[in-house]
């Protein structure tokens, strides 16, 4: 299960959470080091990526150790997982930063199976496990029936939704009422909950997976527009092709990015509930 040292660019943009197209752009500008292989293909040491990332959060942030996480994922160890995301909330003071966290250890995960070195059963697995985890935690938040509604879907097509999930838990967490929809949403019923219910924020989110950019940009345009009419603000999150530049609403790439946001919006008077 040890992680693969050298990175292709694929994995290396999923650990970095942006597109390859961005990390071929460091490399040709000497922002990060690489080699070739014999077959003229360029490979990522791990630790300069993390070296870079750490510089564009100011230097503050280091990587945290993906290794304890993905051992219990793939394993399943439930009371582990759950234990392990209590430490966090502790450790990190809120579900937006452990959110980011377990955004380096799920893209982590996805370049250990990109490389061979976990299979599908394993990806699954460990999936699965989280995905229950931060269920049973949601589960022990207190409902908030007269806060701000903010719609939770996936882009069409993609069935993603561990960073849904962690949205949720910080939309929870800052007073909002979050409402699921889930993976494979069509852009009609998002429109249609726009025109049926009193809506402040839609976040929709594309995975890794979800690189047709002419779709998304189209899928932005079109629920973008509908915002606008509403009066809702669009966040689009993931590692998907979403445009930098929507028309209306906003491209985010982290967890802690999206809660700022709600924060920003949402009821803000009191301060955030301290760990269920």
């Amino acid at each position: 299960m040890t992680a693969p040292k050298l990175l292709t660019s694929t994995q290396a943009a999923r650990l970095a959470a942006v597109a390859p197209s961005t990390i071929k752009r460091w490399a040709d500008q000497g922002r990060l080091a690489s080699i070739r292989t014999l077959g003229g293909h360029r490979r990522f040491d791990r630790a300069d990526l993390a070296r870079l990332l750490r510089e564009q959060r100011g230097g503050v942030a280091e990587e945290p150790r993906t290794d304890p996480w993905i051992e219990a994922l793939v394993a399943g160890r439930r009371h582990d997982v759950d234990s392990r995301l209590l430490e966090a909330r502790w450790r990190l003071g809120s579900w937006s930063r452990v959110g980011d966290e377990l955004g380096v250890v799920l893209a982590d995960l996805g370049a250990r199976w990109a490389g061979g070195s976990l299979s599908i059963a394993d990806e699954h697995v460990a999936s699965e496990t989280l995905r229950r985890a931060l269920a049973r935690v949601g589960d022990t938040f207190p409902t908030h029936p007269d806060g701000p509604r903010c719609v939770l879907a996936c882009a069409e097509g993609d069935e993603h939704t561990l960073g849904l999930s962690l949205v949720e838990l910080c939309a929870r967490e800052l007073g909002w009422a979050p409402l699921w929809l889930g993976r494979r949403t069509p852009r009609s019923e998002v429109l249609g909950i726009l025109d049926g219910l009193d809506v402040e924020v839609v976040a929709l989110s594309a995975s890794a997976a979800s690189t047709d950019a002419p779709r998304l940009a189209t899928l932005a345009a079109e629920v973008g527009a509908g915002c606008r009419e509403h009066g809702a603000d669009l966040l689009l999150g993931g590692a998907g092709a979403w445009p930098d530049a929507p028309e209306h609403g906003v491209r985010l790439r982290s967890i802690s990015a999206t809660s700022e946001r709600l924060a920003a919006r949402g009821p803000m008077s009191q301060p955030p509930r301290s760990i269920p």
